[in-house]
């Protein structure tokens, strides 16, 4: 692995956020409720699925952000494509510009059409998750251990946010 960016300091676009989430004051932690809030059907917004997208994109270069994922819960997170849906049912994965790991029911899996099962050497408090565009490379570690998750290979077009995805009420996720 390559790591020569710094860290970003990622935080939560709130008007993405699906109407369940409730975001801290700070935009760096999400939690699903079983709220809905009234907000603003705003085009950008998620409206079925419970999920919110960093505030930031990148369009080039070697990122990488850490989230704490520590808990119970269900969830996923990785990137995903601007252009990608954000309304109605749709399948998450690569095919449709999402690029993502999920824990559900106690196991990780890839976000794909095949859901494959992911077997991590231990279970991560935190999970570091580094985007190289130019290379094509989303990929997943424990960041305490740096012990490699999962990695996707693709090729990127237009600009890639980070992604969270939290479904089961309670669950939460922080940057």
């Amino acid at each position: 692995m390559k790591i020569y960016a710094e860290k970003e300091d990622v935080t939560l676009d709130p008007d993405t956020a699906h109407p369940s989430l409730t975001l801290s004051k700070d935009r760096r932690s999400v939690t699903a409720t079983n709220t809905r809030l009234a907000l603003a059907n705003d085009p950008g917004r998620f409206d079925v699925y419970s999920c919110v997208l960093g505030s930031a994109g990148y369009i080039s270069g070697t990122h990488y952000w850490d989230v704490e994922v520590a808990g119970t819960g269900s969830w996923a997170l990785g990137v995903t494509r601007e252009s990608a849906s954000r309304k109605g049912w749709f399948n998450f994965s690569p095919e449709q510009g999402t690029w993502a790991i999920q824990l559900s029911m106690g196991q990780y899996r890839e976000v794909t059409a095949e859901w494959s099962p992911l077997d991590p050497p231990q279970s991560p408090s935190k999970i570091r998750v580094y985007l190289d565009y130019e290379g094509g490379d989303v990929c997943f570690y424990d960041a305490d251990t740096m012990a490699p998750i999962h990695a996707f290979t693709s090729s990127f077009q237009g600009k890639i946010y980070p992604f969270f995805w939290v479904w089961s009420v309670g669950a939460s996720l922080r940057l």
